[in-house]
């Protein structure tokens, strides 16, 4: 008989994956809790460590599982110095202290930048997505061969949830993004185009792939810039790049938004952050293409924050009016999550079976209350489904999560949707833990 996190990571094939009886579900879950952190225990240092110090020996209760959790900011723990002075090997070493990818297993001869370090792990068998680097630090988090494929799974059989759609390839694509690179949002879309764009029918923002160093070295300009630490001629530089950048983007925009305006009456695959999905309907809305004519079959995904543009505040309400009857991805995720939690028809983000819910205190040490009713915190979870790393992690987002029954018929738990950072709320985000394990990772590679 498999185990519990097979059984549970087998629930994407169900016939209503978020459907599940909550009292079975509960007690798989602590199983494969159980599972995954005996096996993560013996790969992943940091949470061997961790365990250690706060005498975590088993998984009895969802108590047990609050020290064992990372921070957010666990994955972007390693100094800077070690990528401009170039010392891949030292940074692998930090990589390994919260991965299961092991030192011996990547070759570091000759890597000259972050891309080539992050094309050799990759090469190993492991992918290390980077989540966005406004503070000039990206976040690192591996996923082994098993997490893609799952990854890949969900995609597939999840599309559209609960009405997901048939993997058929019969739209016309359309990728607000990069020909490739290591984030998980762009490795998603070019999976939807291969599910449900027609082949050879994928028109991409542009052919470029995205660059580990230009993101990095332009937030931490920035950040210079902000400090007013940056010389004349780096401020001359970066701002002649971003234009000509800019420049060559708009053109690639304006050549979508033609294309889109010419075929609207067919079924479409239009994927894309929530900046560029703005930047889109605006235009098109400029060409003359009303909200809500596109193609009923098609198929919108976008996602992400507000990060590097300020958009309106009601952002939202205008991507809906301009895309309404269309099939249109709603979730609540982030880039640490395998999958994400999946809005229902009452507009409630469902958690995957695979996710246990973990809501804390603000200052991320203990649960809040009970599993009854509407509890509000921060959103933590243990993702067991995960192989390339720790699932245990502690986010800085303000939830509301319902573990009551859904008014959808489905059990909860589920994620309401006032959902804020603790960041935007007027305090500093800080996580108890957070300065302990950062501490700790940064004395291994030094």
């Amino acid at each position: 008989m498999p185990g519990a996190r097979e059984q549970i990571r087998s629930l994407v094939h169900s016939g209503d994956t978020f459907d599940q009886p909550a009292p079975e579900l509960r007690e798989l879950q602590l199983e494969a809790a159980r599972e995954t952190f005996t096996a993560h225990r013996e790969r992943v240092p940091l949470l061997r460590t961790r365990a250690a110090e706060t005498g975590v020996d088993e998984i009895t209760g969802l108590d047990d599982l609050v020290p064992l959790l990372f921070s957010h900011t666990s994955y972007k723990s390693y100094p800077v110095s070690l990528i401009t002075a170039g010392r891949w090997d030292r940074l692998l070493r930090w990589y390994t202290t919260v991965s299961t990818v092991e030192p011996g297993d990547v070759d570091m001869d000759g890597v000259r930048d972050i891309d080539e370090w992050t094309d050799r792990i990759t090469a190993a068998g492991h992918r290390p997505y980077i989540t966005s680097g406004t503070s000039g630090k990206v976040s690192f988090l591996n996923c082994a061969a098993g997490d893609l494929s799952f990854l890949h799974d969900i995609l597939e059989h999840l599309t559209c949830w609960p009405d997901p759609l048939p993997p058929k390839p019969t739209r016309r694509g359309y990728l607000l993004a990069p020909a490739s690179g290591p984030m998980r949002s762009i490795d998603g879309f070019r999976w939807h185009a291969d599910v449900f764009a027609q082949p050879g029918e994928t028109r991409l923002l542009t052919e470029d792939a995205m660059r580990v160093s230009d993101l990095m070295s332009s937030a931490l300009l920035r950040r210079r810039i902000a400090e007013g630490a940056a010389t004349p001629q780096e401020i001359s530089s970066f701002e002649t790049a971003s234009e000509s950048r800019e420049g060559e983007l708009a053109a690639a925009m304006a050549e979508i938004v033609e294309d889109i305006a010419a075929h609207r009456e067919e079924p479409l695959l239009i994927a894309g952050m929530n900046n560029q999905q703005f930047t889109l309907i605006q235009a098109l809305r400029a060409r003359g293409v009303a909200d809500g004519s596109l193609h009923p079959d098609t198929l919108v995904l976008s996602g992400g924050g507000n990060k590097g543009r300020a958009l309106p505040d009601d952002y939202q309400q205008q991507l809906a009016a301009f895309y309404a009857g269309v099939r249109r991805v709603r979730s609540y995720g982030m880039t640490e999550l395998q999958g994400s939690c999946l809005a229902c028809e009452q507009g409630n983000y469902h958690v995957p079976p695979w996710v246990i819910p973990l809501v804390l205190a603000e200052p991320g040490e203990k649960l809040v209350g009970s599993e009854q009713g509407v509890v509000e915190g921060r959103f933590a979870f243990l993702d067991v489904s995960l192989e390339g790393r720790w699932g245990g992690l502690i986010s800085g987002d303000r939830v509301f999560v319902d573990f009551s029954p859904c008014a959808c018929g489905r059990p909860g738990p589920a994620v309401l949707p006032d959902i804020r950072r603790y960041g935007d709320l007027g305090g500093d985000d800080k996580i108890t833990c957070a300065a302990t394990l950062d501490s700790y990772v940064r004395g291994l590679v030094h």
